[in-house]
């Protein structure tokens, strides 16, 4: 959970006035002195102002920054850490709006990702049951159920994929810790939140369900030029497969990076589609592709 909350402190959208960002800024600062001098509860209460501020100004980035920040210290002051975390998430993206709630959603979908990858024995010794033992507690659930809820809050923020793709990650330029030149390869929030999604839907955790109608890669046509796999139909009847659902979410980055100007962004995703479905295909000759 410690390293979750440190991969998404790159999360720190922001698109407000000066005297706003001058306001958040001298907070921030106090949250920084207050922890150097080792007094969490304290810099958890100047935080909570913030977030309140945040929530006030409808300011994506702080309240994504105070809740991560929130995380952080309830790792440290908490019992029940992990449990509160989910929570405070749960809560925020009920009261949240959009980009805010597909922001926090994803992360959501992080969270328990990261979860089950430090716990990933014990889910695989759990016995199935028919409904959740407990509803409220993630810890207790088997892990059918947890990849369940894994793919709903990966694929409730994609939903809103014209807002997505209508929102481009260089106005947030002043708090994005990136890679020289990594938004030619993912330049929308869209992008952002379905490359987060695949890293999900790609794990080798594939084989939790096995039903008779099991998907496979074994259409060759799935290795098609970029604008003819964007038109292929995808669909089959089993539902659980995260296999299906990357192949999905490659033809939807595909299709609508099809109509750039520039090449990168398209080219990206198309050659992380070829080598997925080189990587997985059944049909046997695929070789002859590469």
């Amino acid at each position: 959970m410690k390293q979750f909350i440190a991969l998404f402190m790159i999360l720190l959208f922001a698109n407000v006035t000066q005297a706003q960002s001058n306001n958040y800024e001298k907070l921030w600062k106090e949250v920084e002195k207050l922890e150097s001098e080792g007094l969490p509860k304290s810099a958890l209460a100047i935080v909570e102002q913030i977030s309140k501020l945040a929530i006030d100004h409808k300011n994506t980035s702080q309240q994504v920054k105070s809740l991560l920040f929130k995380s952080k210290y309830a790792l440290v002051l908490e019992e029940d850490a992990q449990l509160k975390i989910i929570n405070d998430f749960k809560s925020q993206i009920a009261t949240s709006e959009i980009p805010t709630k597909n922001i926090l959603e994803n992360m959501l979908a992080n969270l328990y990702w990261q979860y089950f990858q430090q716990n990933r024995y014990q889910f695989y010794n759990r016995t199935k049951t028919e409904s959740k033992v407990n509803t409220e507690d993630f810890r207790t659930w088997d892990l059918q159920t947890l990849f369940e809820e894994i793919n709903l809050h990966y694929q409730n923020p994609l939903k809103n994929g014209l807002i997505l793709q209508e929102t481009p990650l260089v106005n947030y330029d002043e708090l994005l810790h990136t890679e020289s030149e990594s938004k030619q390869y993912r330049p929308t929030l869209f992008d952002f939140l379905n490359h987060n999604a695949l890293a999900f839907y790609q794990t080798d955790e594939n084989s939790i369900t096995q039903p008779a109608y099991k998907f496979l890669i074994d259409n060759s046509e799935f290795l098609s030029d970029a604008k003819a796999f964007s038109r292929l139909g995808i669909v089959h009847q089993d539902s659980t497969s995260l296999q299906l659902k990357a192949l999905k979410i490659y033809k939807n980055l595909i299709a609508f990076h099809l109509k750039d100007k520039e090449p990168f962004a398209l080219a990206d995703v198309d050659i992380q589609r070829l080598h997925f479905v080189k990587n997985n295909a059944t049909f046997t000759d695929k070789e002859a592709f590469f």
